[in-house]
């Protein structure tokens, strides 16, 4: 780090942490591109920025709270997202929890749509 001052983005870029803006671009992809999609760019973002699936579960986590949903889809959600920090916390491969959490978030989806229409 070469610049006299400390900046949010440069602080986040030295611990590898995602940055909130990452995180809101990656929750968007989540809620609106289709699976495919959606694991491409995070993949994508995950290579270019050297992130960890690990470390994105765990900051999608708050963002969950912020989004308006039902309780029972919100149950849903967190209970996906421990799921996978769990799994990947005994060494499965991120790119099929990447998957699941792609799915995760797809599933909840049809919920909110469903929990709209009725």
């Amino acid at each position: 780090m070469s610049s006299p001052d400390v900046t949010e983005e440069a602080v986040y870029l030295c611990t590898g942490n995602p940055m909130p803006k990452d995180i809101e671009l990656i929750c968007y992809w989540l809620l609106n591109e289709s699976f495919l999609d959606a694991y491409q760019r995070i993949l994508e973002m995950k290579t270019v920025k050297g992130l960890a699936l690990v470390d994105i579960v765990r900051e999608l986590q708050p963002w969950i709270f912020k989004i308006q949903m039902p309780a029972h889809i919100r149950i849903l959600v967190v209970d996906s997202l421990a799921d996978i920090e769990y799994r990947l916390a005994f060494g499965t491969h991120e790119r099929i929890q990447m998957a699941a959490l792609v799915g995760a978030f797809t599933h909840v989806r049809k919920e909110l749509v469903a929990a709209a229409e009725g």
